[in-house]
């Protein structure tokens, strides 16, 4: 039975508009790339992701609204949409989204610094005494460090010059080896 030109045209119309979100949809994923930097294999594993989801909203959409017959028209749509969306909004829209990207990390961002900060502040509250207990004994070793240099006497400071010229000598030798 043959459909009424009207009911053609608005699956036509459809199908445009189907194009121009899949155009869409591909700024969006091409504004992550780009602000995120993706390389190669993301690239590619995004791409497979990308054509999925195409994939499935045409599907929906064509279902939806032509009950899933794919004619010349309905492909003509979806290219001409996707040509439309291109010619007229491709630049402005890539712009939104990557600023409106960079605007969600940034919000991220602040988010988790201000849900961490008072986990931040019991941190520096716990960790505060070892500090100063590490001061501490830090300038104590270093004292009782000078005191043993001056108590120790130079026969045995020469000896252990020697020694320790002789072990790293031969640490150096096992470590060119291998």
């Amino acid at each position: 039975m043959a459909e009424p030109v009207t009911s053609q045209f608005m699956v036509f119309l459809c199908t445009v508009l189907t194009g121009a979100l899949a155009g869409f949809l591909y700024d969006v994923y091409a504004g992550t790339g780009q602000v995120l930097g993706l390389k190669k294999t993301g690239t590619f594993f995004g791409d497979v992701i990308y054509w999925l989801c195409a994939t499935v909203v045409v599907y929906a959409l064509l279902l939806q609204y032509n009950q899933g017959e794919v004619r010349f028209y309905v492909l003509l749509g979806l290219g001409m949409g996707a040509v439309f969306y291109y010619r007229l909004s491709r630049r402005r829209m890539r712009r939104l989204v990557i600023k409106t990207i960079q605007l969600l990390i940034w919000l991220v961002k602040w988010i988790i610094v201000i849900l961490l900060f008072p986990l931040r502040i019991i941190y520096i509250i716990l960790t505060y005494p070892f500090k100063i207990t590490g001061l501490v004994l830090g300038k104590a070793g270093g004292m009782a460090g000078k005191m043993l240099k001056r108590l120790v006497p130079a026969p045995v400071k020469v000896l252990y010059r020697r020694w320790r010229k002789c072990g790293l000598g031969v640490i150096g030798k096992l470590k060119r080896k291998k």
